[in-house]
């Protein structure tokens, strides 16, 4: 059991008592975001306030240590994070009263951080992750848990029922999927919720194809299958598929410079510089999918 260094680490309330989950291991993978979100949530200049991430991960029965050398990875999690973040809240800035739907939501606390007070959630994940989820996450009048597949339709048929319209967030997941596999996807959402938007990530075939050289992988025994150049290129999938923004990092943390520290934007530009292929071996990428 690792060791807590300080009460900060704690969750909130009550005796402290850690908790086991089981997870498979791709969805283990889902750990290493919480760890950054609390890392950086407990750094006085920290790129992001989550507490929700602090609290779960102070409770959970895990050793997050093997993570804390990893900051570049650290600050990849969170950037990816705030892109995210930021297009949710433009999307329920224009429909306060839309719906979003957070696809592998894992441990994600998108909710604590992005609510209006008005718009629709729907966190979905594979039975095992919805398990470990509803350990420390519990449904609300606005807040619906659907347990399943992202391949399978019956989410689809399930979010429905709020009329829309819809912001899909897939972060973290479609690289472990086919190419196949995510062309059906994405066809899906277009023939059953014409306009929706999409916000993905994605990697090169670059990086699917090197990706035992990734030091965030070192810690897992999942594999990346499915990767892609250009994201923008989705657009000739169907006719309809339309590119509203496409990022690496780097462009993140250009948007984000006022909330960055300086020291971290100068080695942030430092290694754009220097490893300027592996910058652009991952993407995060909003698609409005039909008319609008």
């Amino acid at each position: 059991m690792p060791t807590i260094r300080d009460k900060s680490e704690l969750p909130a309330g009550g005796p402290h008592v850690r908790q086991k989950v089981t997870l498979d291991k791709v969805q283990e993978t889902m750990l290493m975001p919480l760890w950054a979100r609390a890392s950086q949530t407990r750094k006085r200049l920290g790129l992001i306030k989550d507490p929700k991430a602090l609290e779960v991960a102070g409770a959970i029965d895990y050793d997050f240590s093997k993570f804390e050398r990893s900051i570049q990875t650290e600050i990849g999690c969170v950037l990816r994070t705030m892109q995210f973040d930021a297009w949710v809240r433009d999307f329920l800035a224009r429909h306060p009263g839309g719906t979003v739907v957070d696809v592998g939501a894992g441990l994600n606390s998108r909710f604590e951080r992005t609510d209006n007070g008005a718009a629709e959630y729907y966190e979905l994940d594979l039975p095992q992750a919805m398990a470990a989820r509803k350990q420390f996450f519990a449904e609300a009048p606005r807040r619906t848990h659907v347990t399943g597949s992202v391949l399978d339709p019956d989410w689809v048929a399930r979010i429905k029922e709020s009329g829309g319209p819809y912001l899909i967030v897939i972060e973290g997941v479609l690289m472990y999927l086919s190419e196949e596999q995510v062309r059906g996807l994405f066809t899906m959402i277009a023939r059953e919720l014409p306009g929706a938007h999409v916000a993905f990530d994605s990697l090169s075939r670059r990086a699917v194809e090197t990706q035992h050289r990734y030091a965030a992988m070192r810690h897992f025994d999942a594999t990346f299958d499915w990767g892609i150049d250009e994201a923008r290129r989705i657009e000739e999938w169907q006719q309809g598929f339309v590119c509203l923004d496409n990022v690496n990092l780097r462009h993140v943390a250009v948007r984000n410079r006022h909330l960055i520290p300086v020291l971290v934007q100068a080695v942030a530009t430092l290694l754009a510089s220097i490893r300027r292929a592996t910058v652009n071996d991952y993407w995060m990428t909003l698609y409005r999918l039909g008319p609008a």
